[in-house]
């Protein structure tokens, strides 16, 4: 009977403290857990929290800063403990500017852009992207161009490339993220016989728009014939660009060494 009385109390004394308020280094907590530590100044600590490895992973400073992974932050909230994984997360909201507060930030999925809010309106912040900036020209001759009939363009001599978006082996370019691009080619065939009527074509090829340019010879002749075509599309990362030239001037054709460039720039 004294054992069960005894087993009684301890569970009785446990609910109540589950009930209650816990306080450290305070007797009257004004919160379910109330921590009063022993200083006020960056020379003491009042929380550290370690893993089994004993790294410690979380340090707060008596003046209020918290460090992750830092046992010393200089500022309000520090991850820079050295390693490459200091990394914060900022989520979307649906508050108004005026709600968040300024300073406020947030992060936009559907425009994938940052936020800040000067306590009236959201700002986008704006950053220096290296935009996509393509040079080529075409020093090997030896692809061919049949009569009556699409290929595409390869074989590039890549000048500048900042992003690696272009493919000289095969000339196709890669829009590394969703934005409009400018390309202009110039493409010329090596002197030799023309058609009466005939034509030299250059198309500018994306999966989403196609554009068409054409230089058109009248008379019989032998000459160099030459297309410049450009254009501007709104291209959806990943998607591609190339040129493709056709022509009816009833032979195969070679372009031309140091005749034919190309350019595409991110607008």
């Amino acid at each position: 009977m004294r054992k069960i009385t005894f087993l009684l109390l301890i569970g009785i004394l446990f609910f109540s403290l589950l009930q209650a308020q816990v306080g450290i280094n305070t007797q009257n907590p004004k919160a379910a857990l109330e921590i009063i530590s022993e200083g006020s100044t960056s020379a003491t600590q009042a929380l550290s929290v370690r893993n089994t490895s004993n790294t410690e992973i979380l340090s707060l400073r008596d003046h209020g800063y918290l460090g992750l992974g830092v046992t010393n932050p200089d500022i309000r909230l520090d991850l820079r403990n050295g390693a490459n994984n200091a990394i914060i997360g900022i989520g979307n909201s649906n508050q108004t500017a005026a709600a968040a507060g300024a300073g406020s930030l947030k992060y936009d999925t559907g425009s994938q852009a940052l936020y800040l809010s000067d306590g009236t309106v959201w700002n986008k912040l704006s950053a220096y992207l290296i935009r996509t900036y393509v040079v080529a020209d075409i020093i090997n001759t030896s692809q061919s161009f049949p009569d009556n009939a699409s290929t595409t363009v390869m074989n590039w001599r890549k000048k500048e490339d900042l992003l690696g978006t272009f493919n000289a082996a095969t000339g196709i370019f890669t829009a590394p993220r969703t934005g409009t691009y400018t390309i202009s080619v110039i493409a010329t065939f090596d002197n030799g016989a023309v058609g009466t009527n005939s034509y030299m074509q250059m198309e500018l090829v994306s999966p989403v728009a196609t554009v068409k340019c054409q230089s058109t010879y009248y008379d019989a002749a032998t000459f160099q014939t030459s297309v410049l075509c450009s254009g501007s599309f709104q291209l959806i990362a990943g998607q591609t660009l190339r040129s493709v030239i056709s022509h009816n001037m009833g032979s195969l054709k070679y372009l031309k060494a140091g005749y034919c460039n190309l350019s595409i720039l991110e607008n």
